[in-house]
């Protein structure tokens, strides 16, 4: 499918509403916790409203050539707000086993069926990448993940 689409204008409105999507969480974090989440949102803001400017007096209309399921898009979109909600609720570690091996059985079942053998091999590259995210946080940024049912 090929739309004609002004992209500053729709980066610059897809760019305010996800500013705004987590402006209003921010009040049960710490005054010191907020800084960065803070910063990058200012940031967000000030590009996006540069793009809207731009959009109307410097228009950059493309034809934008979009491939794919977008039924797979959607749902791809309503998982990852799914895993976001999850997070607080059954914690990082949980959640995010759950929702990448998911993700990755959605996807892999489009080229055809997906054996039990095939989602074993899976562990230990779904383990790897959900411990190198783990570690990031919670080592090199710092950052407090939610623990969910296990606290």
């Amino acid at each position: 499918m090929t739309l004609r689409l002004n992209t500053d204008l729709a980066a610059g409105v897809f760019g305010l509403l996800f500013a705004a999507l987590l402006w209003f969480p921010r009040e049960s974090m710490g005054r010191l916790s907020i800084i960065f989440p803070r910063a990058i949102l200012v940031i967000t803001v000030v590009i996006s409203l540069a793009l809207i400017v731009k959009a109307f007096s410097k228009p950059a209309a493309r034809r934008v050539h979009v491939e794919g399921n977008p039924v797979r898009l959607a749902v791809m979109i309503v998982v990852l707000f799914v895993w976001w909600y999850a997070i607080g609720l059954l914690g990082f570690l949980l959640a995010t086993a759950i929702v990448f091996f998911g993700l990755t059985w959605y996807l892999a079942r489009v080229e055809g069926p997906v054996t039990m053998r095939r989602l074993a091999q899976w562990v230990p590259v779904v383990a790897l990448l959900i411990g190198a995210f783990y570690l990031a946080f919670t080592q090199v940024l710092n950052v407090r993940l939610p623990s969910g049912i296990w606290s």
